[in-house]
């Protein structure tokens, strides 16, 4: 690992500390949207911090973080902040800009006015795409998945019709943040009860095949996966709470889907089911997963052909590695691929590895399976089959967050680390007073 050394600022007032513990506040606030790993929230503030010459203490779980600056090594003195992670998720566009300001942060001093500018701007960034776009980005993300699950015509469409509900529904319920909690539990009742109603006789499909797919922006498979990270990384508070979070979104839509189920009688099929379409329809479903990304999340038209290369690069290696050794080892090879080619991928598009990391998340879909197995274990009573989903999917989600931090530790990352002050004679000016922090004459 690379180590760079950068002088350490001397006579740092008070104010100046409490305004820079604030705003690395409002960066580890955003990363956390952004879907980053808390150790990984704590390395950046690290580096950070050390380019305008001062060392920080941090404390971050999924829900807040602490920030300490200055003070000496043995933690006492410096200044305090507190900042609670609020809001929904940051959609890819807002993760490239977010990353980018993070990145001149780690490579020199950025203004603390301009640097807090940059994150209003962040924050407000308007969607990329049109609502219309927006749903239609949804509803290739529902056949998406639903094509890489179930692959018949009749289940094609219906994926779409309900995607395009659902994703009708996000768009309002995103406007209104007093009925975001609800509105995973209403769309799964929303989706079981028209499933229910007219997936037999029109469709002439199982009510079960139609269930899950539209979910697809409910399904906690990264937050799964994180959490199971953090654990195997000995950050236990924050893995328990991604994964108690994960698995409370999990009941919460079982418990719409038992809803939607008692409701509405399933109807009878009054034919007979379809053919399911070739073995290409899985590596299509795919490819209309990255295009539902690029125009739901409003990621950058440029990295178009990035994310659908590393999609499909994904997908391969799981389903070799599965051929090979079965669905364990595949799970494990698709996360241990994930960071490196995130990252060689990034160098080459000039664009953040988080655009391109967050969607292949999704493709491993643990959520999915997890969402599955506790609704057969509520809805079916079939708590054989319910376990054994269960078990399967808690082999998956670890067996893809241990290839993720084997991919990870093949990395070789550089590090910032605080020196000797600088000398008051040095060429230019000294950290401190690029920083605005006074100087000791």
């Amino acid at each position: 690992m690379k180590t760079l050394t950068v002088p350490e600022a001397e006579g740092a007032g008070r104010e100046w500390l409490r305004d820079l513990a604030a705003l690395l506040c409002e960066v580890g606030a955003e990363l956390l949207r952004a879907g980053d790993r808390t150790a990984e929230v704590e390395r950046v503030l690290q580096d950070v911090a050390a380019r305008y010459g001062m060392r920080v203490q941090s404390f971050v779980v999924p829900t807040g973080l602490f920030v300490r600056v200055g003070g000496g090594p043995d933690g006492r003195g410096g200044e305090l902040d507190f900042t609670p992670v609020e809001g929904p998720d940051l959609r890819l566009d807002q993760v490239e800009a977010l990353q980018s300001l993070v990145e001149r942060m780690r490579s020199g001093q950025v203004p603390f006015e301009e640097a807090r500018r940059t994150l209003r701007e962040v924050r407000a960034k308007p969607e990329r795409f049109s609502p219309a776009a927006t749903i239609l980005g949804y509803i290739l993300l529902t056949v998406g998945l639903g094509a890489m699950r179930h692959a018949t015509v009749p289940a094609v469409i219906g994926y779409g019709v309900l995607g395009a509900g659902v994703g009708l529904l996000r768009l309002f319920g995103d406007r209104l943040p007093a009925a975001r909690t609800a509105l995973p539990v209403v769309a799964a009742i929303l989706v079981t009860a028209a499933a229910q109603q007219w997936a037999g006789p029109l469709l002439h499909e199982a009510p079960t095949v139609l269930y899950i797919p539209p979910l697809i922006a409910f399904l906690p498979g990264s937050a799964l996966t994180l959490g199971a990270i953090e654990l195997a990384t000995g950050a236990a508070l924050s893995g328990l709470a991604r994964l108690a979070g994960a698995a409370n979104v999990l009941l919460l839509l079982a418990i719409g889907i038992l809803v939607g189920t008692e409701l509405v009688d399933p109807r009878p099929s009054s034919g007979p089911a379809s053919p399911a379409l070739g073995l290409w329809a899985p590596w299509v479903g795919v490819l209309l997963l990255g295009f539902g990304f690029l125009l739901y999340f409003s990621a950058p038209p440029r990295v178009t052909g990035w994310l659908l290369g590393a999609l499909l690069t994904e997908r391969l290696v799981q389903s070799v590695a599965s051929e090979f050794a079965g669905a364990t080892f595949g799970a494990f090879a698709a996360g241990m691929l994930l960071p490196p080619m995130a990252k060689w991928i990034a160098r080459r598009s000039h664009t953040p590895d988080q655009v391109v990391f967050l969607p292949c998340f999704w493709l491993l879909v643990p959520g999915a399976v997890g969402l599955t197995s506790i609704s057969e274990i509520i809805v079916a009573g079939d708590t054989g089959g319910g376990l054994d989903s269960m078990v399967s999917m808690v082999i998956t989600v670890a067996s893809i967050a241990m290839g993720v931090l084997v991919g990870a530790g093949l990395q070789r990352r550089p590090r910032l680390m605080l020196g000797a002050p600088a000398p008051p004679d040095s060429h230019g000016p000294d950290v401190a007073a690029k920083s605005g922090a006074p100087r000791n004459e």
